[in-house]
């Protein structure tokens, strides 16, 4: 049996937005298919890149938990003081 590399995708819209779709898909020299295919992978794209970089803050946040356990850390409130001095010395150059 031989499987077809292509499945049908219904998608309900409007009928404004339908037309609106066909006809911009028209005027690239697109097809529906094209130009929906092109939309979803891209939407996977992101989604993929969305979750790479939450992982990636995730490791970092652990990454600064264990430094603090390891006593290698800046504690908050020496950062919020460079912080603050930091902005007064910005503000006073303005």
């Amino acid at each position: 049996m031989l499987v077809s590399e292509e499945a049908p995708f219904i998608l309900t819209l409007n009928p404004q937005l339908r037309d609106a779709f066909i006809a911009e898909a028209a005027a690239e020299g697109l097809t529906t298919s094209q130009v929906a295919e092109a939309l979803v992978r891209e939407y996977l794209a992101r989604r993929r890149q969305a979750r790479d970089e939450e992982v990636l803050f995730q490791q970092m946040i652990e990454e600064g938990r264990a430094s603090m356990r390891a006593g290698i850390g800046i504690p908050n409130e020496q950062v919020e003081a460079e912080s603050a001095a930091w902005c007064a010395a910005i503000l006073r150059k303005a």
